[in-house]
């Protein structure tokens, strides 16, 4: 009985990271295609194809990328000196 709740909780857990990891990627995607748009938008606006869209692509996706770092490798590191430095 008790192994049920074990194997539930991991299951659990594990679609609850799925779910975190799955937001992280598409916070990039939606990053990148949103500035890609918007470059794209203004070519036409100023008359400047392509060279406002691939701007805007390479800004979102170094923006999604800085997101996706910064959850992944500096929030983990954080917490990890936050708990080392907590007293027991």
């Amino acid at each position: 009985m008790s192994g049920d709740r074990s194997q539930e909780g991991g299951r659990q857990a594990l679609i609850a990271a799925a779910g975190r990891y799955m937001g992280y990627g598409l916070t990039w995607a939606l990053s990148t295609a949103l500035f890609l748009f918007v470059g794209r938008w203004l070519d036409g606006r100023l008359g400047t194809d392509p060279w406002l869209m691939i701007l805007g692509a390479f800004v979102g996706g170094g923006a999604g990328f800085y997101s996706l770092y910064y959850h992944l490798v500096v929030e983990p590191g954080a917490e990890k000196r936050e708990r080392k430095d907590t007293p027991d």
